[in-house]
């Protein structure tokens, strides 16, 4: 593998080793010679399917976003909880590391990663951005380790646990929202991989050529 592309190589994520990646005609998947982990797949109609998903997943996030995932009610005290707000109180609470911390991490850090991912996909369908796109991807990369709106989830939902025996709690719309949204985002982050769409670059700027 002396003289093949860097790009043309793939390593397993379990026993990494190494393989030359060749592009999927009949089979749907492709496996590890030696410990049989999925190394990648074909997916057919990606440009249309996650298009499709990724507007899913952003007009989830902005319901999400503008809505009260929670109310809580104790001692006849309502408090709306919506993202937003917890930031917004860390702020107010003079927690501005934090506040800046967490308002990166749940909320600024998922959305710029959807409406990039979705304008990526706006440009493959179009067959324009040849640089763009490239360079559009790389921040991609760059941005996924730090999508954590799913701890945020967790945490929300450990805290309301706590609170069952001591307050009236009532999800609103947001909360059905936030949870389609981490669904989506998983499956475009997880089952569409970036080298699916690195790939999907490569076939629709060489078709254009």
């Amino acid at each position: 593998m002396k003289n093949v592309s860097l790009d043309k190589l793939i390593i397993c994520p379990e026993c990494h080793t190494l393989h030359r990646r060749i592009k999927l005609k009949k089979a749907k998947f492709a496996y590890c010679d030696v410990c049989e982990k999925v190394l990648y797949q074909c997916h057919d109609d990606l440009i249309e399917k996650a298009l499709a998903l990724a507007i899913a997943t952003l007009i989830t996030f902005i319901v999400a976003s503008s809505f009260s995932i929670v109310e809580i009610e104790i001692n006849g005290i309502w408090q709306d909880l919506t993202l937003p707000f917890v930031f917004v109180t860390l702020f107010h609470e003079e927690f501005f590391v934090v506040g800046l911390i967490v308002s990166f991490l749940i909320f600024f850090v998922p959305l710029l990663y959807i409406v990039i991912y979705t304008y990526v996909m706006i440009l493959l369908y179009l067959g324009r951005g040849y640089d763009l796109t490239r360079k559009l991807l790389i921040v991609l990369a760059m941005l996924k380790p730090w999508n954590m709106i799913e701890i945020f989830l967790i945490s929300i939902l450990v805290a309301l646990v706590k609170l069952i025996g001591y307050a009236q709690i009532t999800f609103g719309v947001a909360f059905g929202a936030l949870i389609v949204f981490i669904l989506l985002d998983i499956y475009l982050t997880k089952k569409i991989q970036l080298t699916d769409l690195w790939d999907l670059r490569d076939e629709v700027f060489d078709a254009n050529r």
